[in-house]
C-alpha cells in the first residue's frame, strides 16, 4: 500500500475511514498503521481507542482489525429507517461525497439493505468542492471572513450559510467590499478560498429571512403575499409538503383550497405556479396575475404562429 504522505492532506474522518477498511481486510499493528499513515502512533490508538472501538475495532495481542460482531448497535427501527435515507440521498452527490458518507454511515448501521429509493437530481461535488464545502463551514461556524475567487473576480465576504436549492449549491454571503451587500455564489464556482482573521456578527434578521426562503431566487426584501387557489387535484401536496410560510386560508365545498404564501422576487414564486398549472390561480397581488397571464400569451402565441 502506497505510503499517504501527510496528516495534513487527510481529515480526520478520511483517516478513520482508511482505517476502518484497512483493518475490515486485515490485521495491521498500531506502528504499522502509524507508518502507512504518516501520523503519530498516539494518533492511532486515539481512532482507534477512541472511535473505532465502537464500531467493531477489536485488539488481538498487538494486532487490531474490525470484528463486525462486536460493533454497538443500538439503532431503533425509525433511526435505522433515516440512516438508510441519508445513505441513499448522499449517493446523489456524487462518487467522492458518497465514498466518504457511505462509509460513516456503515459504521452507524450494518444493516443497510436499501429498501428505500431517493432519486435527487443534485449536482455532482468532487474532492475539491468537499475541500472548499469543509473550509467555508468552519468559517461560517466560526464567523470569520474570507476572500475568494468568484467568476475571475476577488471578493471579501462574510459567509453565511451553505444551502441547496434545486439540486445546486450555493454560499449565502454579504459583501465586505459592498456595504454588506447580500449575495448568493454558487459553490463549485469558488475559488482560492483564503481564511481571515476579521470576524463578523449575522443579523437575526437575515438568519429568519434565510430560513423562510423557498428557492434561490430569495432575497432579503420586505416578503409580499401571493393568495392561490388550488385545485382538489393537488391539495394534497401543499399539506403533506407545506412551502415556507405557507398558510391554508379557505376551503370550498369543492376541495379547492386558497393558500397564501410569502414571496420576495417574482421567480421565488412563478416556477411553482407554472409547474401546478391549470390546477392553480393566481388570485392576489394583481401585478403577479397579470404576469403570469401575459407570458402564457405570450407563449402560446410564439408556438401558435
Amino acid at each position: 500500500m502506497d505510503k499517504i504522505k501527510n496528516e495534513s492532506e487527510n481529515s480526520k474522518y478520511e483517516r478513520v475511514n482508511l482505517l476502518y477498511n484497512m483493518l475490515k481486510d486485515r490485521a495491521y499493528g498500531i506502528k504499522e498503521l502509524a507508518e502507512i499513515l504518516s501520523v503519530s502512533t498516539k494518533t492511532v490508538q486515539r481512532d482507534l481507542h477512541e472511535v473505532l472501538s465502537k464500531y467493531g475495532a477489536v485488539r488481538n495481542g498487538r494486532m487490531w482489525r474490525i470484528d463486525e460482531s462486536k460493533i454497538d448497535d443500538n439503532l431503533n427501527q425509525d433511526e435505522r429507517i433515516v440512516i438508510n435515507i441519508l445513505d441513499n440521498v448522499s449517493k446523489n452527490m456524487g462518487a467522492n461525497f458518497y465514498q466518504k458518507a457511505h462509509v460513516l454511515l456503515t459504521k452507524i448501521s450494518q444493516q443497510l439493505n436499501h429498501p428505500i429509493l431517493i432519486n435527487i437530481n443534485n449536482e455532482k461535488l468532487g474532492a475539491n468542492d468537499l475541500r472548499n464545502f469543509q473550509i467555508l463551514e468552519d468559517a461560517i461556524k466560526e464567523k470569520i471572513q474570507i476572500e475568494c475567487e468568484y467568476n475571475g473576480y476577488k471578493f471579501r465576504v462574510k459567509p453565511i450559510k451553505l444551502a441547496l436549492f434545486d439540486g445546486f449549491w450555493y454560499l449565502l454571503l454579504l459583501d465586505s467590499k459592498k456595504n454588506d451587500t447580500f449575495k448568493k455564489f454558487h459553490l463549485k464556482s469558488i475559488k482560492e478560498i483564503k481564511i481571515l482573521d476579521d470576524k463578523f456578527e449575522v443579523p437575526n434578521t437575515l438568519e429568519e429571512r434565510i430560513r423562510n426562503a423557498n428557492s434561490v431566487w430569495f432575497n432579503l426584501n420586505k416578503p409580499q403575499i401571493a393568495r392561490l387557489l388550488l385545485a382538489p387535484q393537488i391539495t394534497k401536496y401543499f399539506e403533506r409538503k407545506p412551502y415556507a410560510k405557507q398558510s391554508i386560508t379557505g376551503k370550498d365545498n369543492d376541495g379547492s383550497v386558497e393558500i397564501e404564501i410569502e414571496y420576495t422576487n417574482m421567480m421565488e414564486i412563478k416556477p411553482l405556479i407554472y409547474y401546478y398549472i391549470p390546477f392553480i390561480k393566481v388570485l392576489e397581488p394583481k401585478e403577479l396575475a397579470d404576469t403570469i397571464r401575459d407570458e402564457i400569451k405570450e407563449y402560446f402565441g410564439e408556438i401558435g404562429e
